[in-house]
């Protein structure tokens, strides 16, 4: 009897990895890509190709010093195979998976559910479903909720309606991939594919998109929504604002058998799951001012906070304004647009990300609740979007991103391809509903797989190295920026090799120059520098005399000035815009963080920090009183080196012990020794 090889989950990925690859992908990189070890890898591969020999294809070979290489022909046949599998694989559930699936079988519950349910659903034991309950237990306290257990009746989350409802969308979204592939079970699929249906049709009728996996999460949910009770209360005001949608008439005509409240429910999920700007009738015009308002706050937050300029700002408070109009809706109703790529962004653009936190704390106050790291995500999307990178482009390349994410998303790969690629001619964003088979682009960038397009490069919402290493392989193919004409020395060599030989040879010299390119690329995007770096003892000041705050100012950058980091219309810019605004620069009660634009004098990156004995007396508009112990110029060479920098600076002075300690410091050593030791 023959022995029958399957793949797992992660085996299936990582060949589906290997198929979308252009040119040889290391060990290494699938180590980084799937998050396991290279022994794991390794491990796997054998398991691929255990499977590969079954199905009496040619097994997959790690080259020294290269790493695996599948030509087209071999990736025509493994596709044809892999259609074969069926999509329910083993799986090993993550105890936050475990976790997350617990709470949403509770929460989407259409029966009892018991330890035996929770212990079948996860496959794991009798002491390990226990241990996992308890976390659970915990995991919803901070949402102010409680799990408990009645005899007879099975577990129960108690609360707020509102924040159940917005666990359950938080987390339904990560794990909603193991019900689409079968590896957990629906309650009634045939209901959740009629709910798909009328929320297609919907999508189709108002020729919109929504966010990828939101109709799947919403058709699920409301696919129980019969076993529930509790009922929703929404203001006269909101009924009408959001009966006025065409979302709501839609709703209304195909989803009749929902009362009210769900349709007004279900109606919010889909203008704030729209990747289109919401309509403008939406909301009246109160509240369409509102939502201006509060936008330019969080602009003018992060600019204050960055000392970054926008050159097109009221472009920018236009898309945060159209992404807040439903988010505040969605706060206060638990419509939690879940963010798929919220790690990643975190991974990726960490310190950007923390800015926009930092900013969107003063939005908070501004509207009283709280602001989830998945709104904060995309909002760090729309400013990563809108800060240039300065790169110049030169007319060669065609690139389009395809991207079913959201155009915030877009734009950001959008971003890093320019400045990966910086002789690209075009580089355009389509919806995948806008993508065509006919076009002209030399390469299709995509997060999502487009089955007959050959110039496919697959990527991540947010470009890992990897991703950024496949791009470049595939456009040197078009244009090589490293003053080498690789045409030009294969033409050459063509004269002294064999057809096969010369195409391997041509491969391999782009993958060498590819790498070389990308190393640049990474090292270049990898450069910024932190605090630690950036200031060195002859940076820092310590004063003892008491003067006025425009000669605190003026000493505060008399080192960067002197070193020609900074002009003296640098320090000028400071002290006007002080005069003008007030002191609007202090980061904490006694720090002042001095910064302009870099066009009123910026050279180049660099800090400085001066400690005044005697504390600096600023007065505000409204003739209040501040003082600053702490001075910090900051100069920035571009709007994106600095992020790192300011973000070590917020660290530090975000505790008042930190600030005091560093004020009471007698040397600039000392002072240095600290801030190392508090990083």
């Amino acid at each position: 009897m023959s022995i029958i090889y399957n793949l797992d989950v992660r085996c299936y990925e990582i060949l589906n990895y290997l198929l979308y690859q252009d040119g040889y992908t290391t060990v290494v990189q699938l180590a980084e890509e799937k998050g396991i070890s290279k022994r794991s890898v390794y491990y796997d591969i054998r398991k691929i190709n255990e499977w590969l020999e079954a199905q009496e294809l040619t097994p997959l070979e790690i080259e020294r010093k290269k790493g695996i290489w599948i030509d087209e022909e071999q990736k025509t046949l493994i596709r044809t195979k892999l259609k074969m599998i069926p999509p329910k694989l083993a799986y090993v559930f993550t105890p936050v998976e475990r976790i997350k699936i617990i709470i949403c079988s509770i929460l989407q519950r259409n029966r009892n559910l018991f330890l035996d349910d929770f212990m079948e659903l996860c496959q794991v034991s009798r002491n390990t479903t226990i241990n996992d309950m308890k976390e659970a237990g915990k995991v919803i306290s901070e949402y102010q909720l409680q799990l408990i257990y009645e005899n007879g009746k099975g577990y129960h989350i108690v609360g707020d309606l509102v924040r159940k409802r917005s666990i359950y969308f938080a987390y339904f979204s990560s794990i909603a991939d193991f019900y689409k592939k079968e590896i957990l079970p629906l309650d009634d699929p045939e209901k959740v594919q009629q709910i798909i249906e009328k929320l297609k049709d919907i999508e189709n009728a108002l020729d919109v998109q929504y966010v990828q996996g939101t109709l799947y999460t919403i058709a699920v949910f409301f696919s129980t929504i019969d076993n529930r009770t509790d009922i929703l209360e929404f203001s006269e005001d909101e009924k009408s604002e959001i009966m006025y949608t065409k979302e709501y008439e839609m709703v209304s005509k195909r989803f009749e058998e929902l009362d009210e409240s769900e349709r007004l429910y279900l109606a919010l999920h889909l203008l704030g799951s729209r990747i289109q700007s919401i309509p403008v009738d939406f909301m009246n015009e109160k509240t369409g001012q509102e939502t201006q308002k509060l936008s330019r706050i969080l602009v003018e937050a992060f600019s204050r906070i960055t000392g970054i300029g926008f050159s097109k700002e009221d472009e920018l408070v236009q898309a945060i304004a159209a992404h807040l109009k439903t988010s505040l809706y969605r706060y206060r109703y638990g419509v939690q647009l879940a963010n798929p790529m919220l790690d990643n962004i975190k991974s990726e653009y960490g310190d950007l990300f923390e800015v926009t936190a930092r900013a969107c704390k003063y939005l908070e106050k501004e509207i009283g609740v709280p602001i989830p790291d998945g709104e904060i995500a995309y909002l760090t999307l729309h400013f990563g979007a809108f800060i240039t990178s300065g790169q110049q482009q030169e007319e060669q390349l065609r690139v389009l991103i395809v991207c079913p994410n959201g155009l915030s998303t877009a734009n950001m790969i959008r971003g890093e391809i320019k400045t990966l690629v910086p002789n690209a001619e075009t580089v355009d964003i389509r919806s995948l509903k806008d993508y065509q088979k006919q076009h002209n682009y030399n390469v299709v960038i995509s997060t999502v797989v487009i089955e007959e397009e050959k110039n496919l490069i697959l990527v991540h919402p947010i470009l890992t190295d990897n991703d950024r290493m496949t791009v470049l392989k595939k456009c040197m193919k078009y244009e090589y920026s490293n003053h080498v004409n690789i045409t030009q020395i294969t033409e050459i060599a063509s004269k002294y090799m064999t057809e096969k030989n010369l195409k391997e040879f041509k491969a391999e010299l782009m993958e060498h120059f590819s790498k070389t390119s990308l190393k640049k690329y990474v090292k270049r995007g990898s450069s910024q520098k932190g605090i630690q770096e950036m200031l060195q003892k002859s940076y820092i000041h310590i004063v003892k005399d008491s003067m006025p705050w425009e000669n605190a100012v003026q000493i505060s950058g008399e080192t960067l000035l002197n070193e020609k980091f900074i002009k003296q219309s640098y320090i000028d810019s400071i002290i006007q815009k002080t005069k003008q605004y007030g002191p609007y620069m202090f980061i904490t009660k006694h720090v002042f963080l001095a910064h302009s634009e870099i066009e009123h004098g910026a050279n180049k990156m660099g800090i400085e920090l001066t400690v005044f004995k005697k504390p600096i007396e600023f007065t505000a508009l409204d003739g209040k009183k501040r003082y600053a112990k702490i001075i910090l110029t900051l100069s920035a060479q571009d709007h994106k080196a600095h992020i790192r920098l300011l973000n070590d600076i917020m660290t530090i002075f975000s505790e008042s012990e930190n600030e005091e300690m560093i004020w009471k410091s007698e040397t600039a050593e000392n002072i240095k020794n600290m801030i190392c030791q508090l990083l």
